[in-house]
């Protein structure tokens, strides 16, 4: 399945106003766990480029999130934390996240 940035963002729109979840768009789009491409096309649609932000490759992804998130206020991960959750659950069809995911989920609720 081909993705579409602006098609993503129409239909982000969309479920807000409607009631529907995220994860349902995913979905719909394609954006599943299974389905990486998809992602990495939305990716360089947006610009953003994975081998340009990690040169070097693997990175300590919890590390690169929080000095990203660093400014969100504790209530704000709280919400995002769930909204992850959530997603991911709908998307990953029931199947746990990993569980270094899960602790890092986890530590943003408890802020």
């Amino acid at each position: 399945m081909s993705a579409d940035l602006d098609a993503l963002r129409q239909r982000v729109v969309e479920a807000a106003t409607s009631g529907k979840s995220l994860g349902q768009v995913f979905k719909e789009m394609g954006i599943t766990p299974d389905n990486p491409a998809v992602v990495q096309e939305i990716m360089a649609q947006a610009g953003i480029d994975p081998a340009a932000m990690f040169p070097d490759g693997q990175v300590d992804m919890a590390s690169f999130v929080n000095n990203m998130t660093k400014d969100l206020s504790p209530e704000m991960k709280k919400q995002l934390a769930q909204l992850i959750e959530g997603m991911a659950g709908e998307i990953n069809n029931g199947r746990p996240l990993p569980p270094d995911i899960q602790e890092f989920l986890k530590s943003w609720q408890k802020s």
